[in-house]
Parts: structure tokens; C-alpha cells; sequence
């Protein structure tokens, strides 16, 4: 049994909370340092191999909080990091339609900045193997002929050792100085920049067409939420003819349903699964006629 020693103690009492995501909340603990708390379910191992994931991406160039150690905060673990003037990206999209549109921009030359970035070859998962493996999954959803359509698709998808963030969405963004800085790094991988599109399509339009919820939890709407991926497409793909932007939109939202799918079925109690397997099935034989 791991033995967990001489971890500093923090108290989040009062401090506020500027992101929350599937396994954690961030909270302000000072003026230049926040906390990440794990939810309990979180193990450790994966808690020290994100914050070296944050450290390895710091290195890389990637804007990002510096991560400092290893904490108890009351029967939960968090990790440290700094991060100065800063406020969530929901709450600067919320002020303004300006602010909105900015973020899009921003957040586009985000990305285009973390697939700027070669990854060696087993240095990080690789998406399209991964994505290989979710749709074997699949086949106890959908019709192997839908599934065998999917892989086909697939196939066509360049190897690549670009490197992605592969959670990209509001709860992992904080804006620090008008510069946008990225807070969670469990889920980076290496892969074709369709699969980053697939997890942003995930987040503003498959999600949020299941449940509003999916939005709400976002900090935004699903109007608001549908105009952020629209306008993420349209200015990530800038330059490209209309029929290559209509058929990346539907290789991300197709691997993006595929992804859901696999969650899905890692998650037997996430709320809305079946609808979520329902639509999540629509929308892939509707996109594989």
C-alpha cells in the first residue's frame, strides 16, 4: 500500500472558486497561488503524473500555471500551483460580447500554438489509437457496419505527433492578463489537430444538444456555447474552401461522439446516458450516410 507522507496541509475555507472540471475544483488560495483539489475518486498516481504533465508542458512552451507540490486539502489531495491575476474564462466571455468574440480569437491562436508543438514518438498517447480502440467499443452500440464506416474514416486521418490538449473548453482556461493560460493537462495527447476540434465540438454543441446542463456547467449558454464552436471552426479553418471545413466539422463531431461513447461506458452512472447513447448514435449514422 502507497504511504502518503509529510504533505503540506491547506485550508480552502473562504477562498474562491475560479474553475471546476470533471475530476477537480480550482480555488485562489492567494494572490499568486491557486490550488487544484481532486475529487476523491482521483488517484494519486494520476495526481502527480498531471502535475508533471504541467511542468513537461511549461517546458515545451505551452501557457500554463507552474506547478509547485503535492497537498493535503482536509481528506482530499491538491496540487499547487502559481498563477497570477487571473479570472475564469466563462466569467471574461459572460462581460461582453466583445470579450466573447476576443476569446474565440484567442483561443484559436492558443491552439494553433500547442499544434506548433512535435511530440516524440511514445513521448504522449497517441489520439488516433486511442480513437481506434473507442470505436471497437462501439460495436456493442451501434451496427458493426456503422463502426466499420467510422474506422474507414479514421484511416484516412494522418499520423501525427502534434501535440494536443484534448480537453480544450472554458473550465480549463483561465485569462491572466488578457492572455489566455490552460490549467488542465491530464488528457494531453499527440495526434491530427480533427481530434482537438473533435473535444471542442464535444464541450459547445454535442454536449449541450443532449442537456443545457452541459452548457450551464460551462458558465454559459447553449446559444452562447453553439456561437463558440462556430466561430472557433470558422476561424481555425480559415483560408480553407467550404467543403473542407463542412467535412472537418464532421470528423470532429463524428470522433467527438465516439470519445462520448467511450465515457459513456467508462461511466455506467453519468447523468443522461442513455440519452446521450441515443444521440451520440443519431448523429454518427446520420454524418456516416
Amino acid at each position: 500500500m502507497e504511504i502518503k507522507q509529510n504533505l503540506r496541509q491547506i485550508n480552502i475555507d473562504g477562498a474562491p472558486k475560479i474553475g471546476e472540471g470533471a475530476h477537480g475544483e480550482v480555488y485562489r488560495i492567494a494572490e499568486d497561488t491557486i490550488v487544484k483539489v481532486y475529487r476523491p475518486f482521483v488517484l494519486m498516481e494520476d495526481i502527480r503524473k498531471e502535475k508533471e504533465l504541467a511542468r513537461w508542458a511549461f517546458v515545451k512552451g505551452v501557457p500554463t500555471a507552474i506547478s509547485y507540490d503535492i497537498v493535503r486539502v482536509g481528506d482530499s489531495y491538491g496540487v499547487v500551483y502559481e498563477l497570477l491575476d487571473t479570472c475564469s474564462a466563462a466569467d471574461y466571455v459572460n462581460e461582453s460580447p466583445e470579450n466573447l468574440e476576443d476569446f474565440v480569437k484567442k483561443s484559436v491562436d492558443l491552439m494553433h500554438q500547442i499544434h506548433s508543438i512535435e511530440v516524440a514518438p511514445g513521448e504522449l498517447p497517441d489520439m488516433k489509437e486511442q480513437t481506434y480502440g473507442w470505436i471497437e467499443k462501439c460495436r456493442q452500440y451501434m451496427p458493426s457496419k456503422v463502426c466499420d464506416r467510422v474506422k474507414e474514416l479514421l484511416d484516412r486521418i494522418p499520423d501525427s505527433h502534434t501535440l494536443l490538449h484534448a480537453d480544450f473548453h472554458l473550465k480549463n482556461i483561465m485569462v491572466s492578463k488578457s492572455e489566455l493560460m490552460l490549467i488542465d493537462m491530464d488528457t494531453m495527447s499527440a495526434g491530427d489537430p480533427v481530434f482537438e476540434l473533435a473535444t471542442i465540438c464535444n464541450s459547445y454543441m454535442e454536449f449541450p444538444s443532449i442537456s443545457p446542463e452541459a452548457a450551464y456547467f460551462l458558465g454559459i449558454d447553449v446559444a452562447t456555447a453553439n456561437r463558440i464552436w462556430n466561430r472557433t471552426l470558422e476561424i481555425y479553418m480559415e483560408g480553407s474552401d467550404p467543403a473542407t471545413v463542412k467535412e472537418t466539422a464532421e470528423r470532429a463531431r463524428i470522433f467527438g461522439c465516439i470519445r462520448i461513447l467511450d465515457y459513456i461506458d467508462r461511466h455506467k452512472d453519468a447523468p443522461d446516458r442513455e440519452k446521450c447513447i441515443k444521440t451520440c448514435i443519431r448523429d454518427i449514422e446520420e454524418l456516416c450516410k
